[in-house]
């Protein structure tokens, strides 16, 4: 999938890419064997041949962050399609929506099928290792949201990692608004105990669990762990979607990997719903 952009070339747009296509182009490889075929000559021809050459050589020395500086936000789906199971997805939680005054509050990160939650006041400063670690972040509006208020937070200039933004990757697919109208057209249910919960009311969650509502605190963790979890399910359906080989996650994926048998009971069920009729 990756081989198969051209859009990042200085100078190809879609007629020069559906020229390509049409005479059997499909891969850089195509493009460096036959490369006295190509619909262009010259100075021009040469350029283009050149940057194919760097492209193939960022791919084969997997230089993920070159490749994704170098990807319009059109052709990213090819990079997350490429390194979905190496990819480190991610989602933060804030005490308010002013960068000024409000940071982070619960960080949830999606990685090799598991879920790691950072926590205010508790283990937040972890994070930071997991970053390093990270070979490619994902989020969903992370490029206006969650990014600067965690590099806000932890008062470093950048993350410094790869990132994609999934929101992007969705709207050049064709779906639009925020996360929770996407994953609803692809009929992704969270579970019981968080559907329906916000960005508003976990704020309030936040100030309730710092005045002592413990399981105003739990509440926060599961919603914001709920939302990594649907951000890598939009992610999988869309790849599908392209045409990339994906077996796609079901709901169950939730439960398996945010609720443990001890939290999922009648009675802390009960008590959610408590706290959230009072919101």
């Amino acid at each position: 999938m990756i081989d198969g952009c051209f859009r990042h070339i200085r100078g190809v747009g879609p007629g020069t890419e559906e020229a390509l296509r049409e005479k059997g182009f499909s891969t850089w490889d195509d493009c460096i064997l036959r490369g006295d075929d190509l619909p262009m000559r010259g100075e021009r021809r040469r350029r283009f041949i050149e940057a194919i050459a760097k492209s193939r050589d960022l791919r084969d020395a997997d230089d993920i962050g070159s490749l994704v500086a170098l990807f319009p936000v059109s052709e990213q789906w090819r990079l997350l399609s490429a390194y979905l199971q190496r990819a480190t997805f991610i989602d933060c939680e804030t005490t308010g929506l002013s960068r000024h005054s409000s940071h982070v509050s619960v960080i949830a990160a999606y990685h090799a099928g598991m879920v790691r939650t950072f926590v205010y006041g508790e283990n937040l400063d972890e994070f930071l290792e997991l970053a390093d670690e990270a070979e490619l972040l994902v989020t969903f509006n992370g490029s206006s949201f969650d990014l600067p208020f965690l590099e806000k937070t932890f008062n470093i200039p950048t993350i410094g990692r790869p990132h994609i933004d999934l929101r992007w990757v969705a709207w050049h697919a064709g779906y639009r608004g925020g996360l929770k109208s996407i994953e609803r057209q692809f009929r992704i249910r969270r579970p019981a105990g968080v559907e329906g919960i916000d960005g508003f009311e976990a704020v309030d969650l936040f100030y309730r669990w710092q005045g002592g509502e413990e399981n105003a605190r739990q509440l926060l963790v599961e919603y914001c762990a709920a939302d990594v979890i649907s951000t890598y399910l939009v992610a999988e359906r869309i790849l599908q979607i392209a045409g990339c080989d994906v077996d796609c996650s079901d709901n169950s994926i939730f439960e398996k990997t945010i609720i443990s048998p001890k939290q999922d009971t009648g009675q802390v069920q009960q008590e959610k719903q408590d706290i959230r009729t009072r919101i």
